[in-house]
């Protein structure tokens, strides 16, 4: 690994730590850097913020995400990434400082939701706006209950969170795409 990327994850790792005993909105960069004994500068380097620095900790966890497939893996591998590492994450969902890390599961699941989209309209022709209005909708429905779901402390086990939540969204997306396509 090049020595950046070694920086870099040595400041992830510091953070995740500190993270397990501090609130993401009571640490500052200057604890993270004292923490991991660095300087302001290196972290600066490196990252914006600290919120660059937690969606710099999802992208490099979860990269295979951005390789997006057409069937409801991609939901399911992200649920069962953020149970696993649930004690970051919670964390991270539940910070009330700006939270960065929504928008890229917005992203990934606005991505995902396209696709989906464009099955269920098959032959059909429907128009941009249309299109990225139920993208829209359905990726902050999404991101929305992943978001509650981790601010309640990911209680239930992710297969059978995404076996209850999935469902509802595929059927849901097949349902309206039909009934704006019959318009």
């Amino acid at each position: 690994m090049p020595k950046p990327e070694l920086t870099k994850q040595l400041i992830a790792d510091t953070l995740k730590k500190l993270m397990m005993n501090i609130s993401l909105d009571k640490i500052t960069v200057q604890d993270i850097v004292k923490a991991c004994g660095l300087n302001r500068k290196t972290f600066y380097y490196h990252f914006k913020d600290k919120q660059d620095l937690v969606c710099w900790i999802f992208d490099s966890e979860f990269a295979e995400l951005t390789d997006l497939n057409q069937d409801n893996s991609v939901f399911d591998e992200l649920v069962e990434h953020l149970y696993k590492n649930r004690e970051f994450y919670v964390a991270a969902l539940s910070s009330n400082v700006q939270n960065n890390l929504n928008e890229h599961f917005f992203k990934i699941i606005f991505d995902s939701n396209m696709i989906k989209i464009k099955e269920a309209l098959g032959s059909s022709e429907l128009g941009t706006d249309e299109i990225n209005l139920i993208a829209n909708f359905f990726s902050n429905g999404i991101v929305g209950s992943i978001t509650q779901w981790a601010k309640d402390g990911m209680r239930s086990f992710p297969y059978q969170y995404s076996a209850k939540l999935y469902p509802i969204t595929e059927e849901c997306i097949q349902f309206i795409v039909k009934r704006y396509v019959e318009k």
